[in-house]
């Protein structure tokens, strides 16, 4: 491996790209851009500035903001000052943003804009064992604008006042060029980067460490199976407080390629269409939807018999494609056919043809995997989590299976526990631990060095591996049949009506579900078909809404044991919420919290 840090890795891209952009933003309609050379100097300007606060390598400095340019700026000048970074979930509550500031120790909070800083503050001011002084840096909303405004009180200032402690002229860029070379070279690879918190679904969140040593390791895997295409475009939309999207983000910008940020998640659509990129992550609901939309939009009769035969005829010649087969003449002109009257359309929703497309966060259907590849736009499925840097395997350009998660990567080893089927982990890019949790950390890391996931599952034949479930989820029945909801969720939730489902039957006699409609796709529909309401409740009692919930399940439940089948359900009024405890910043779904909510509801379907 050429590098053996995380800093090693940047620093030498920021050199050897200098005059390519590193970061892309469109900001009141036009594109703000840094370059390498700039990022460079940004980077390490703010680096010397934040040190001169009065911090020294170790100290921990938390990220409070939304995707940003700025926010990897400050990523990128701790890396360089050796000091270590917690991210802060956008979505986090005073509450939750006091437990990771005073649970880290952090000295400075980043805070992307005056909401946040203002929610911050409020931690601050609540939780007796916090500085209400603590020093809070306000980033900008557009680094070329006046960003002074709204910065007020003496523990607050802005990027920009940070910088202007630190000269930008030619002799000091020299000086501090220097500096950081030297200090590079005496990086030790288990030096902690990062400090994640995880939003895991039972219990108060713990911080995960990540060292230079696991992130290097991610890095030269993603170089090895992809060698991601210098110069081209990089779409980030994910929260680069989460272990995914921030791992991804490292490889780009080593790899030389325009890391173009969506600052607005929900404008992910139209962003595709704007940046075209060549690469992005996502989770499974993005293709999802984009899935679902376009089997809405080929309704019925000739239409949707032309649609279904494009796919068919794509996904045979993709197939023999990725098998090494010929492409015969005469399938090939159908292809050619299919192609100009229906397969293009998916590429363009995306923006055209991709050089990596991923996965990850959550298992993938295999349909929806199935009709994008059919389109040519393979998805390389991965699994990981936040302890594992977050890539434990993953499909690659020449190995790919298509149901899987992909083979474990290279310097990673996973095997099956025989007494349990869970999952286990070995190797560089594990954490070294819960930070100040040893016993937290013996609990998950054996003596052998065993990282255990939590997450069941099994190797096939090949080394593919096949993830089933959590193994706290998994449902055992009153007749003892163990079932994973799981995989039942997500095809509930892979229909444009469905935000949300939470599958019920521990100890009980049948499954049953509640189901969180997305209100707005509903509503539209029920103008479409002219479902008159006067509330939402009035809504959700009309029976052609519940009629096609019941329609819905019974197709999910179709080629399922009987079991396995939902028998009962209930559709909720109101959407499951972070502050209730029910989804955590990632937007997953905790139960507990969730049943004892509606216990009532789940009770009456049992009765």
């Amino acid at each position: 491996m050429s590098h053996r840090t995380l800093t090693s890795w940047i620093t030498t891209s920021l050199r050897d790209n200098a005059d390519l952009v590193a970061l892309r933003v469109r900001r009141r309609g036009d594109w703000v851009t840094t370059t390498y050379r700039e990022l460079d100097e940004i980077s390490a300007r703010l680096a010397t500035a934040v040190l001169e606060l009065g911090l020294t390598p170790g100290d921990r400095v938390a990220i409070h903001a939304g995707n940003s340019p700025e926010w990897t700026m400050v990523d990128i000048a701790c890396l360089r000052a050796g000091l270590v970074t917690v991210p802060i979930y956008t979505t986090s509550t005073p509450s939750q943003i006091a437990h990771v500031l005073r649970d880290s120790g952090a000295r400075v909070v980043v805070c992307g804009t005056e909401e946040l800083l203002a929610r911050t503050q409020e931690a601050l001011a609540t939780d007796d064992d916090l500085d209400t002084h603590m020093p809070c840096v306000l980033l900008p909303g557009d680094r070329h604008a006046d960003d002074t405004a709204g910065a007020e009180g003496a523990s607050v200032r802005t990027l920009a006042q940070i910088l202007d402690t630190v000269p930008g002229d030619a002799e000091t860029l020299t000086r501090l060029r220097e500096e950081f070379a030297a200090k590079e070279e005496e990086v030790d690879p288990d030096t902690p980067v990062t400090i994640i918190y995880t939003s895991g679904t039972t219990g108060a969140p713990k911080g995960v460490v990540l060292t230079q040593r696991a992130y290097s390791r991610e890095l030269y895997v993603i170089d090895t199976l992809f060698g991601l295409p210098r110069g081209e475009r990089n779409m980030s939309f994910l929260p680069l407080s989460h272990a995914y999207e921030r791992g991804w983000t490292y490889c780009a910008l080593a790899s030389g390629m325009e890391n173009c940020s969506v600052t607005d998640p929900k404008t992910v659509a139209a962003a595709m269409l704007d940046i075209r990129p060549a690469t992005f992550v996502s989770v499974p609901r993005l293709y999802e939807k984009v899935y679902a939309g376009a089997h809405q939009l080929a309704g019925e009769g000739v239409k949707r018999r032309l649609f279904d035969w494009a796919l068919r005829v794509g996904a045979d010649v993709q197939r023999r494609r990725r098998e090494g087969r010929p492409v015969p003449r005469t399938l090939a002109a159908r292809h050619a056919l299919a192609d100009r009257l229906v397969l293009h359309n998916v590429r363009d929703v995306v923006g055209g043809e991709k050089y990596v497309m991923a996965a990850g966060g959550a298992p993938l259907r295999q349909e929806v995997e199935e009709f994008f590849l059919a389109a040519g736009l393979p998805i390389y499925q991965g699994y990981g989590l936040t302890e594992t840097a977050p890539l434990v395997s993953c499909n690659a350009p020449g190995a790919v299976k298509s149901g899987t998660a992909g083979r474990p990567v290279p310097g990673t080893e996973v095997r099956i526990s025989d007494e349990t089927g869970e999952i286990l982990v070995r190797g560089d890019n594990v954490t070294p631990g819960y930070y100040n949790r040893p016993e937290e950390t013996a609990a998950v890391i054996d003596e052998e060095g065993w990282f255990h996931t939590g997450d069941v599952g099994h190797l096939d034949a090949d080394g593919y591996l096949l993830i089933t479930d959590r193994i706290k989820d998994l449902i055992v029945t009153m007749q003892g049949k163990n079932i994973a909801p799981g995989p039942i969720e997500s095809a509930l939730t892979a229909d444009p009506l469905v935000e949300a489902a939470v599958v019920i039957g521990d100890g009980r006699p049948y499954l049953t579900a509640l189901i969180q409609p997305s209100f707005e796709e509903l509503e539209h529909r029920a103008r479409e078909k002219g479902w008159a309401s006067d509330s939402t409740e009035e809504l959700l009692a009309r029976g052609e809404v519940e009629q096609y919930y019941d329609d819905l399940i019974a197709r999910v439940g179709r080629d399922s044991a009987r079991y396995e089948r939902i028998q009962k359900f209930r559709l909720l009024s109101e959407p499951l919420t972070m502050d209730a405890g029910e989804i955590t910043p990632t937007l997953k779904v905790r139960r507990g919290p969730v049943e004892r909510r509606h216990a009532d509801l789940i009770t009456s379907m049992y009765q």
